[in-house]
């Protein structure tokens, strides 16, 4: 035995190994069996036994220690272990659930042994792998000329390659198991959050409830406390008429008997009793009274639903997940690219396409497509009529068209001296505003559904000063009042085309710079924009001041674009960073 030898048999003795296989077994064949030391005994027929057994992996180290010799293998992560590793493997909290096999098993062997064999050359051994037929072969399939100028590589190389491709697979696995795993902890979590809020809300339901019940019967103590007051008051009253009436019938019973007598008699004093009695018999005038009597009766009136709804409270209830992807799925298909512009019929419709797209959908907020209009033209902005005209503004164009039910499309108005059309809406008064923009110069022209024009608004009546920069959308409120998106502001004017406000204006709380988008406003005047860069929407009380942001980066809000309100009080928003169609219960 050389001095190697000699020092790694010593080694093994005092660390007190009842088994060990080298990964030198002709060294080993040349140990000789020691007996006086009643610690070590070394068999060359079970060195040779766990050779045969552990073909693949003999002689590999422990990928985890890289000290032991392998004997185990993990099936769900692949890795190759010692047995200490294997126990403190399967003790992990990460690893607990994992399973793995004993590599020096008979079974194992047996596994590793299968398919070594070519199926049509029974004694030949599987030497190659063709990669153009993807099977393995062995010397006679090569030499038979079945495989000609095919590619080829060593088995081994394949089964190296093939194993780090499953090791790769049940990486990527594990991982989406754990996502898996994530989701249902969140869905979990939400369910409970959803649950707790479901219930917080009822009971906030209930004490409402109860408050206007309250209320309602606290006017309901007042009206009666109220009737009864009259009531006493109204006895009151009639026993005092009650007792001057017989008092004066009394009176006049009186008088009627002094009558009787003196009608007998004939004398001057017969004449001035009649004289006197006229005078007395007109002090009674009770009895010419018609006292009618109005009893106090309760006016009502009719008091819908809805109206019981607005005085209750409406439930907030944003919506954002099925529905809106149900949407977003359809128009994926109709049309290609995702929409960016919205603009609602009032009811539970809207009208979707993408800016410098030709192609419009009506779409309800189910995701169901009612309608489809192709253009030879690219599309910037649209806006609904109440009787269901579809005016349309064409991109880097000077022109409005209007597109009627039939879908026929006709040009109504044309902008000129080198101004171009921008933004679109119509008013409640059925007539329509269109934004138009030259560098640095905007202007508002008022025009009827027929392109007839009517007026423009580019300077304040007031002090002459131009209104507009670089105005792109625009809207009304409820006062008939005008506001723009212009630049990085927003500017109102009244009716009179007269500056009312600017908005935000010394404003600093924003994280970028203010990018508005698409306005629009509510039945209450409230003023609501997109704000494409800070991903935010926000509302604005109808003098322009900041109320809140309706929705924010956390709630899901990513770069807004398109905004415009129905007639059930929802916001329809084009999420453009999500790709989404948002649909939100505002009012």
């Amino acid at each position: 035995m050389d001095e190697k030898g000699k020092n790694e048999f010593n080694l093994l003795s005092n660390s007190k190994v009842q088994l060990v296989v080298f990964q030198d077994i002709k060294w080993l064949k040349n140990l000789i069996k020691i007996e006086k030391t009643g610690i070590i005994s070394f068999k060359m027929a079970q060195a040779d036994q766990m050779a045969a057994q552990f073909p693949v992996y003999h002689g590999q180290k422990c990928e985890l220690c890289e000290t032991n010799h392998v004997m185990f293998q993990c099936i769900n992560c692949d890795e190759l272990m010692c047995e200490t590793c294997q126990k403190s493997h399967l003790k992990s909290k990460a690893s607990k659930n994992h399973k793995t096999v004993c590599l020096i098993s008979p079974e194992m062997y047996k596994i590793n042994q299968t398919g070594k064999k070519c199926r049509s050359h029974t004694e030949e051994d599987l030497i190659m792998y063709c990669n153009t037929c993807n099977c393995p072969i062995c010397r006679e399939c090569i030499s038979s000329g079945v495989h000609p100028n095919h590619s080829m590589v060593k088995v081994e190389e394949v089964i190296d390659t093939k194993q780090q491709e499953l090791s790769n697979i049940i990486r990527l696995t594990n991982e989406k198991s754990q996502r898996y795993k994530d989701i249902l902890r969140t869905i979990t979590r939400n369910k409970m959050q959803f649950s707790e809020s479901i219930a917080k809300t009822i009971k906030e339901i209930k004490a409402r409830n109860k408050q206007l019940k309250d209320r309602l019967d606290k006017i309901e103590s007042e009206y009666i406390k109220q009737l009864e007051n009259k009531d006493k008051e109204n006895k009151i009253a009639m026993t005092e008429l009650e007792q001057r009436i017989q008092k004066e019938m009394s009176d006049l019973n009186q008088l009627i008997q002094q009558c009787e007598r003196k009608r007998i008699e004939r004398n001057i004093e017969m004449v001035q009793f009649v004289t006197d009695v006229m005078q007395r018999v007109d002090k009674y005038t009770i009895c010419n009274q018609q006292d009618d009597i109005n009893p106090p009766n309760l006016i009502t009136r009719d008091v819908d639903d809805q109206e019981l709804k607005d005085l209750f409270g409406h439930l907030d209830l944003k919506t954002k997940p099925e529905v809106m992807q149900s949407l977003l799925q359809i128009h994926r298909n109709v049309p290609p690219s995702f929409p960016t512009r919205v603009v609602t019929t009032g009811n539970d419709q809207a009208w979707l396409w993408k800016c410098g797209g030709s192609r419009l959908s009506l779409v309800t907020s189910d995701g169901k497509i009612v309608q489809n209009i192709r253009t030879d033209f690219k599309v910037f902005d649209a806006a609904v009529s109440t009787s269901g005209k579809l005016f349309v503004k064409k991109e880097d164009g000077n022109k409005i068209k209007k597109i009627t039910r039939d879908n026929r499309i006709t040009d109504i108005y044309t902008a000129r001296d080198n101004y171009i059309t921008r933004g679109i809406t119509v008013t409640d008064t059925g007539n329509v505003l269109v934004v138009l923009y030259k560098y640095k110069d905007g202007m508002i022209v008022d025009i009827t559904t027929n392109g007839q024009h009517i007026r423009i608004i580019q300077h304040d009546p007031v002090d002459n000063i131009q209104l507009f920069d670089q105005p792109k959308q625009i809207c009304t409120n409820i006062n008939g009042e005008i506001l723009v998106t212009d630049d990085a502001k927003v500017v109102a004017v009244n009716k009179q085309g007269q500056k009312r406000l600017i908005y935000p204006e010394g404003w600093k709380q924003l994280k970028n710079i203010f990018d508005p988008e698409y306005i629009v406003t509510d039945k209450h005047g409230h003023i609501i924009i997109s704000d494409f860069d800070n991903s935010v929407v926000h509302v604005l009380d109808s003098d322009g001041k900041f109320i809140q942001y309706l929705i924010t980066p956390e709630q899901g809000c990513d770069r807004p674009i398109g905004l415009d309100l129905d007639n059930h009080g929802r916001l329809w928003m084009c999420n453009y960073g999500k790709r989404e169609i948002d649909i939100i219960k505002y009012l």
